[in-house]
């Protein structure tokens, strides 16, 4: 069993291999890879917080990435893509390097509070881009037609997680994964 620690969140996840390989805390703004970028939108800063790859039958590799948040909007919600989107090409970098064959990719984000509302201040964020699929937030955020651009709009699976604030403040939770 993992135990992901985040400052004030706890996470602890149940695997069916023992063969596992995590990198906790990713989002660490260190890094020697010159073509990470301070500028938001493009940023390969923005990383989700934890990368597990679980080891599978057959030598393949199943790849979790977890965000993990207090509260998620609209305006926090493009954040979480945004890192999703990086994770998921560092990760795939990372898998080519140890030549990791990845068979699936999920990915979750915790939270204790959500809430999906127009977003008064960026009015630009609720149009569509031309020629892109027209998604709804909340769809995505369930895991009904989830997808990051990767040159081509590509679909995963993403996974709310409930997260519960504990005596200590602390919001904590469970992800069994053994099936």
């Amino acid at each position: 069993m993992l135990c992901l620690l985040l400052m004030t969140r706890l996470m602890k996840i149940s695997l069916l291999s023992e063969d596992n390989l995590c990198i906790a805390n990713v989002d660490r703004k260190k890094t020697d890879i010159l073509f990470f970028q301070h500028d938001k939108i493009k940023s390969m800063y923005k990383r989700v917080d934890h990368i597990i790859f679980e080891h599978q039958k057959d030598d393949k590799w199943k790849l979790h990435l977890i965000e993990m948040k207090g509260s998620v909007g609209e305006g926090k919600w493009i954040e979480i893509k945004g890192k999703f989107r990086a994770s998921y090409l560092l990760s795939q970098a990372i898998a080519g390097m140890l030549e990791l064959e990845i068979s699936e990719a999920i990915m979750y984000t915790t939270f204790e509070r959500v809430k999906f509302g127009k977003l008064e201040t960026m009015p630009a964020a609720r149009r569509p881009g031309t020629g892109r699929p027209v998604v709804k937030m909340e769809q995505e955020w369930r895991g009904r037609n989830f997808g990051l651009n990767l040159g081509d709009r590509v679909p995963f699976l993403h996974l709310p997680i409930q997260m519960i604030r504990d005596q200590e403040g602390i919001l904590v939770g469970d992800l069994d994964l053994h099936g």
